[in-house]
């Protein structure tokens, strides 16, 4: 009779057994399956707030440049240690490291920043880790530019007002007619122009179009945006360019109207005058005439 009992009990126990090592096992799969999930909505949502930071850190830093007429020291540096200090206050139910490589200009288009960044997500037994590279439009920051060369100079949002301050910093630098840049304007907020090729500049309103909607242009000559926040109005990356608009027509010759050449190059441009349902001038060279189409 004993015999029989352990007969039927010994299969029992090992059904039961194999049973709760089933379950082991299938509550193991959900938990890992539960983490890889979290695990990849964290890197996820690491990988969203990178450029939605590395924005708000550029625009900040723009803004410590206009309010404090200065400038800041290897600034790709200067803006990779903030974002990271950003990015480390991050929280999340994860073990989270994430460390931001370098920002630099994109090569390929200046009206982007390159942001490389490795992220680790480490939940339980998963572990997720991948290096990215993301691009951060730099259309709509402000142009710090022009706070580093000319100081009172004043802004409305929309453009930059220099009042006598350009006029000033022209003679100064013993360029002849500097008083045509008296009560002068350029754009404020960085926007890329959709006219292209640049040679359809060529069109009267074309051009004034760009100019009345404060446009800027790629160029080889003017500074990235990175070397503007240092006060560098060229550098060796692609750069951008925007014309800066006197406020009166005059006859003669003086700098020609880019920022990259009142700021740093200095040299002359003759008058263009651009007539539509508003009149404007500008003075260029040779070399940003045919850049821009105008005869």
């Amino acid at each position: 009779m004993n015999g029989m009992v352990l007969l039927i009990i010994i299969p029992v126990f090992i059904l039961f057994f194999n049973t709760l090592t089933v379950l082991s096992y299938e509550n193991k799969a959900n938990i890992e399956s539960i983490d890889s999930k979290s695990v990849e909505l964290v890197v996820k949502d690491v990988e969203r707030n990178i450029p939605i930071i590395t924005f708000d850190v550029l625009n900040k830093s723009a803004y410590e440049v206009i309010e404090g007429n200065l400038t800041i020291k290897n600034s790709g540096e200067y803006v990779k240690e903030r974002v990271q200090d950003r990015v480390n206050m991050l929280n999340y139910s994860c073990d989270v490291n994430c460390t931001i490589k370098t920002i630099t200009t994109y090569e390929k288009d200046p009206f982007y920043i390159e942001v490389n960044s490795t992220i680790t997500v480490k939940k339980g037994d998963i572990r997720h880790a991948e290096n990215i590279s993301q691009l951060v439009s730099i259309e709509g920051l402000p142009d710090p530019l022009p706070f580093t060369k000319c100081d009172p100079i004043s802004h409305n949002l929309t453009h930059i007002e220099y009042h006598h301050s350009l006029t000033a910093y022209l003679e100064n630098k013993n360029m002849e007619n500097g008083s045509f840049y008296e009560n002068a304007t350029s754009p404020f907020i960085i926007k890329k122009c959709p006219y292209e090729p640049y040679e359809t500049h060529g069109s009267a309103y074309i051009l004034a179009d760009c100019i009345q909607n404060c446009y800027y242009h790629e160029s080889n000559d003017g500074a990235c945006y990175l070397c503007r926040l240092e006060g560098k109005a060229t550098c060796p990356h692609q750069g951008i360019e925007t014309f800066i608009i006197p406020n009166e027509l005059n006859n003669g010759s003086t700098v020609a109207s880019v920022d990259h050449v009142i700021f740093e190059d200095l040299y002359e441009g003759s008058p263009i005058i651009i007539n539509t349902t508003r009149t404007f001038i500008l003075f260029l060279d040779e070399a940003h005439k045919r850049k821009y189409g105008i005869g």
